[in-house]
């Protein structure tokens, strides 16, 4: 119970984080100020650990989207879910980021589908996997929970970074940039997919492991 409230607090948490817009970019300072020379730097080295947690996070619900859409029959959507998962690395940049989203919705909206078409009965095998990828949608999601602190740092970095981390906030960090917009978004829509998933575990005795749960 503790660990459940524990996730729901941190997602709670990570939607209050507000996102970064050309607006709250810092002002250029007078000629006649000082500027921080290493502001840039700052924003990218938090950029890089963000999009590390981030990527880690995806590669997580890729996994778990891949073998649920496998034990519901959508096999091409989870191969092409695993290949993307396996293709996505500590460097993404926010296209690679904006095409696995992509790809976990499109797969979301497919996998609920079949479960509320009311024609799909798993095996003993289709249910052992279904409950796994239920465990591990449950971790990814819990993993978005963890960046409310990587996200405070980036956007702590940016607004520190006088010239620099306006022209760097502009140019060069777009990944980190996306994370701060779309994470919030994108964690309800898995959530509901957890949700509907979990609902259609209780009813056809499949096993709903405790990270599934702990997620809700």
């Amino acid at each position: 119970m503790i660990a459940k409230k524990t996730v729901a607090i941190a997602i709670t948490a990570l939607f209050l984080a507000p996102a970064v817009s050309i607006a709250q970019l810092p002002k250029i300072p007078s000629l006649g100020g000082g500027s921080s020379s290493s502001g840039g730097g700052d924003a990218a080295a938090q950029q890089d650990q963000l999009v590390r947690a981030y990527v880690g996070a995806d590669k997580e619900v890729l996994t778990a989207q891949a073998k649920m859409a496998d034990a519901v029959g959508l096999k091409d959507r989870a191969a092409q879910l695993q290949a993307t998962s396996d293709a996505l690395g500590a460097g993404a940049t926010k296209e690679n980021l904006e095409a696995s989203e992509t790809m976990q919705s499109e797969a979301s909206q497919e996998i609920q589908a079949k479960l509320k078409d009311g024609n799909v009965k798993l095996d003993a095998a289709g249910k052992k996997k279904f409950s796994e990828g239920l465990g591990s949608l449950g971790r990814g999601i819990a993993k978005y929970a963890t960046l409310k602190g990587p996200i405070a740092s980036f956007q702590s970095s940016l607004t520190g970074g006088g010239v620099a981390g306006a022209l760097g906030a502009a140019s060069k960090l777009n990944a980190g940039r996306y994370i701060v917009g779309s994470t919030p978004g994108h964690v309800k829509n898995l959530s509901s997919t957890l949700s509907t998933a979990v609902s259609y575990a209780k009813s056809n005795d499949i096993p709903v492991p405790a990270d599934a749960t702990a997620a809700l």
